[in-house]
C-alpha cells in the first residue's frame, strides 16, 4: 500500500506542475482510448481435495492487460480488456482472461482524477500435470474485483494510470478421473499496477 500512496503522490505533483501547461480542455479531447497495464502482486491460493488435502499457500502473480475503453461526460469510465497472467507455480500454464471494469472518477484537477473501480473477468488456463488425468483439459474461473487508483493526463493523447486491485477468483470444480476425488480452488489477491492509455 505504501508503494501506491508514494506513486500517486509523486505523479500528482508532476501532473499539477510541469505538465499542466500541456493539458487540453477535456471537452476538446476524444474520450476513447486504448491502453496497457502491467500488474504484479501476491495471492492467497486455497485448494480442497476431497478427503485427501485442504490448505492454503501464497503465490506471486504478474502479467499485463490490453484495454479498450471510453470515459463519458459523467466521470464514469468503462473498459474491456484481455489479460495474460503468470501465476507462479499455482498453475503450469499461463492464465488468460476477458474482463470489464467500471471506474468512478473524481475530477480533482483537469489532469488528475482519483477513482474507485469495480470489475469482473472470466479466466481460464490449460491443465498440464503429468501423470494426473483430470475430468477437463482446461479450467475456468469467475473473478470479481474492487480497487482504487488515479489517472494522470499528460497531454492531449497520453495518460498514466496507477492503482491497486483486491480480487477474488473462484475456479471451476474438477475431478481426478477414476478416483471420485473432487478438487475445489479459489484465490484472493492484491495487485499493484501501472498503465499507459492513448486517446484517439
Amino acid at each position: 500500500m505504501k508503494k501506491v500512496v508514494s506513486s500517486l503522490a509523486v505523479l500528482s505533483m508532476i501532473s499539477g506542475g510541469v505538465l499542466a501547461e500541456d493539458i487540453v480542455q477535456p471537452q476538446k479531447v476524444s474520450e476513447v482510448f486504448v491502453g496497457v497495464d502491467y500488474f504484479q502482486g501476491e495471492s492467497e491460493y486455497s485448494m480442497d481435495v476431497t478427503g485427501v488435502f485442504s490448505g492454503e499457500k501464497d503465490f506471486d502473480q504478474k502479467g499485463y492487460r490490453l484495454k479498450l475503453g471510453v470515459h463519458d461526460k459523467n466521470n464514469i469510465r468503462f473498459q474491456g480488456y484481455l489479460k495474460v497472467e503468470d501465476f507462479d507455480d499455482a498453475f503450469d500454464e499461463k492464465i488468460y482472461g476477458l474482463g470489464a471494469d467500471a471506474l468512478f472518477t473524481m475530477p480533482v484537477q483537469p489532469n488528475f482524477k482519483p477513482y474507485l473501480l469495480i470489475g469482473f473477468s472470466s479466466d481460464w488456463t490449460e491443465l498440464d500435470d503429468p501423470g494426473i488425468d483430470y475430468s477437463e483439459d482446461s479450467i475456468n474461473a469467475f473473478t470479481f474485483k474492487g480497487g482504487v487508483g488515479a489517472l494522470f493526463r499528460l497531454n492531449q493523447s497520453l495518460e498514466l494510470q496507477a492503482g491497486i486491485d483486491f480480487q477474488y477468483r473462484s475456479w471451476q470444480e474438477i475431478q481426478i478421473v477414476g478416483t471420485g476425488v473432487d478438487i475445489e480452488q479459489d484465490d484472493k489477491s492484491q495487485t499493484f499496477y501501472l498503465g499507459l492509455n492513448v486517446f484517439f
